[in-house]
């Protein structure tokens, strides 16, 4: 067996399910469309991922909530023999001992969770085994503010704050990638328990306003908390970084356009990213932001959340969950050391899920 074999390895933020909205797949078989399949999650030595239930910000409340019952329902359909869903620290454990994969639900944009009924549906998410809520996406929202949105409520709005708080009492971890820098300060105050940031990387490295600044991520770590480096090309590098921004209206028209339309919407992404390259950027891009979150907050607060099979256009090294072991070579190559590469893969964010579990009332 290898070290990374040997390591429990969990990505912390994918977009299978709505890969499955978009094109419906069986995930038991290797697909050259996506980034993710059991195969290669075998082949990767990945034991555990997020299923993020990714909600459109175009989407008013109640039709977000009807959107990510349909990615949950999409996404328990894959559930079986090698994939397994697991709803606590433990039981990705046991899932990992028995050979199996573990996906762990996060809801990903928060905005059904407020307004009339908002309550009731963190309580059904919490009951389809949702650990985390992204609290937005790329816009504001009612009760949140986006770091790529407007600034409406300087943060979270006064309705944010129960919100954040019933998440807490339920287990729910909240995620602060996405959102504004006010709002990440604003849920560091009053979340009972330590935040993440799923898919967020370095802003210090690449200056995307949905990377976190090293401020934030000192007092992320301080709090006990963990920051998920994102694969994104965009996120990491910032020649991809400004080639992107020019492409974000049109990209924006796209979804809005196709919301009812899965199949349409990925094959006009697809198309445009082929007349659209990004720059070329390798995996060490990658292991750069690690390096400097493990700077600014050691070891114990640095995670991987890949964004795979959400993103267009993927690391040079870093295609699919299938290459996960390279990153570990990487991480050793750059003098991080065995313990620390274990924390990273994984068991910094499997601490974190327990934490929200042990403070649930």
């Amino acid at each position: 067996m290898t070290f990374h074999d040997d390591c429990l390895v969990f990505d912390g933020h994918t977009d299978v399910p709505t890969r499955l909205w978009e094109a419906p797949a069986d995930l038991s078989a290797e697909l050259a469309d996506r980034h993710i399949d059991l195969p290669r999650l075998r082949r990767g030595g990945v034991d555990a991922l997020v299923f993020a239930l990714y909600v459109p910000a175009a989407l008013p409340a109640e039709a977000g909530r009807e959107h990510a019952r349909t990615l949950y329902r999409l996404a328990g359909e894959q559930l079986g023999s090698g994939l397994r869903q697991a709803e606590s620290a433990e039981e990705v454990r046991r899932a990992a001992r028995r050979g199996e994969v573990a996906a762990v639900f996060g809801l990903e944009n928060g905005r059904p969770l407020g307004g009339p009924g908002g309550m009731d549906f963190l309580a059904e998410c919490a009951s389809m085994g949702a650990r985390y809520v992204t609290l937005t996406h790329v816009a504001s929202h009612e009760w949140c503010d986006a770091s790529t949105g407007e600034a409406l409520h300087g943060g979270l709005a006064p309705e944010g704050i129960p919100i954040v708080r019933e998440m807490n009492r339920r287990g729910i971890l909240p995620d602060v990638s996405h959102v504004s820098d006010a709002a990440v300060a604003q849920v560091l105050a009053v979340s009972a328990v330590p935040p993440v940031a799923s898919h967020s990387s370095a802003r210090a490295l690449c200056d995307h306003p949905r990377n976190l600044p090293d401020d934030l991520v000192r007092d992320v770590a301080r709090r006990g908390g963990v920051v998920m480096a994102n694969s994104f090309p965009a996120f990491v590098d910032p020649a991809a970084c400004r080639a992107s921004r020019e492409l974000i209206p049109a990209l924006q028209a796209m979804e809005e356009a196709h919301l009812d339309d899965p199949a349409a919407l990925a094959a006009e992404v697809e198309r445009f990213f082929v007349d659209h390259p990004l720059p070329p950027v390798p995996l060490s891009a990658l292991v750069d932001h690690l390096i400097h979150l493990i700077e600014l907050g050691g070891e114990e607060h640095v995670g991987i959340g890949t964004d795979f099979d959400g993103i267009p256009q993927t690391l040079v090294g870093f295609e699919d969950v299938a290459r996960f072991p390279d990153l570990t070579a990487a991480l050793l190559e750059r003098g991080v050391d065995r313990a620390g590469v274990r924390l990273i893969l994984g068991e910094n964010f499997l601490r974190l899920l327990a934490a929200a579990e042990k403070a649930a009332g």
